[in-house]
């Protein structure tokens, strides 16, 4: 094969090898798959020259998408092939179907395509035939029923995660309208965990998060108005969970970490050969009705959204771990 698929960017875990460690790159995929399946998008454009008394018709770059899809191009990188049937890891049919055709298009050209020639009528000649097939593949997969049933799950989705988001973010603006929102990010490391029965250990993580949820909760329900999280599985093969605590501006910042058990300082306790460290960032951001000293509803609604609009090419869920926020009931000063 001849186009530039040689991974990079990937890291050894115990179960899942060589996994592909960048959200951008299946991101790069999904926005390059959203350009050609446009169905007004088409790779090139006729035009015609005149030589004496005779006219040419010659082709040229349909600039700028087919510019933009080559470039992004330039910068993708296979997708282990455990990855892509890893039945937790929901990756789109989108990025899968540009992952095969893009496959394709190597086998049959001499090199990468570059698309600073694309001006080029000759270049534009010797490539055309294969564009154009890379083109109707990725076209006739996005009108396929599983292309649109995952299409239509993806949006869905999001739209479920952002409507339950909803209700809670309008009353904290709509009573308090300035407040603070604590946002706790912790990455749980699975790199040195020798534990063979992941699926034990997953679920014991899970738990271990919920207890720590109701312990910070239970610790600070005083203070507490709102509290959601959730816990995805990155391509890194680790744990993230994020929490968003919202509290009056007057209240200093919360932290978590005081519920979080740790053996020898280090290491989660989950089971004797575990393991699992943590990297913990908290901050806090504040919130206000009139955007003027923090986020208003609409910014809120904007960076909310921007967290799950990566679920339009993947999530991770299993029977522990779930895309959706969690809500805590809070029944504090509301």
């Amino acid at each position: 094969m001849n186009m530039p698929m040689q991974p990079t960017n990937t890291a050894e875990s115990t179960n899942l090898p060589n996994f592909c460690l960048g959200e951008l790159n299946l991101s790069i995929m999904q926005t390059v798959s959203q350009i050609v399946t446009n169905p007004n998008y088409h790779p090139f454009k006729q035009k015609t020259k005149k030589n004496g008394q005779t006219f040419t018709q010659y082709y040229v770059s349909n600039c700028p998408p087919t510019y933009h899809v080559f470039e992004y191009l330039q910068n993708v990188q296979p997708i282990n092939a455990l990855l892509l049937q890893h039945s937790f890891y929901k990756i789109s049919e989108s990025v899968k179907a540009l992952h095969k055709a893009y496959a394709n298009l190597g086998y049959t050209l001499n090199g990468p395509i570059n698309h600073n020639l694309l001006h080029n009528e000759q270049y534009v000649h010797n490539i055309q035939f294969a564009v154009e097939t890379f083109v109707g593949e990725l076209k006739s997969h996005s009108t396929s029923k599983i292309a649109i049933a995952d299409r239509d799950k993806r949006i869905m989705l999001i739209k479920e995660i952002r409507k339950a988001n909803v209700p809670v973010m309008k009353k904290l603006f709509k009573i308090h309208q300035r407040f603070n929102l604590n946002v706790f990010t912790y990455t749980f490391h699975m790199e040195k965990c020798e534990f063979r029965d992941k699926a034990f250990i997953e679920q014991g993580l899970a738990k271990q998060i919920s207890d720590m949820i109701d312990q910070f909760h239970e610790n600070h329900q005083s203070e507490i108005l709102a509290l959601f999280f959730c816990v995805q599985r990155n391509l890194s093969n680790n744990y993230v969970l994020t929490v968003y605590c919202a509290t009056e501006r007057e209240y200093q910042s919360l932290s978590m970490k005081d519920c979080i058990p740790l053996r020898n300082g280090n290491y989660m306790i989950v089971a004797p050969t575990s393991n699992i460290s943590l990297s913990i960032y908290e901050t806090t951001w504040f919130m206000d009705l009139q955007n003027i000293h923090g986020m208003n509803e609409k910014v809120w609604k904007a960076e909310f959204g921007q967290q799950v609009e990566k679920y339009k090419y993947v999530y991770y869920e299993s029977e522990f771990i779930s895309p959706k926020f969690i809500y805590i009931e809070c029944d504090s000063k509301n």
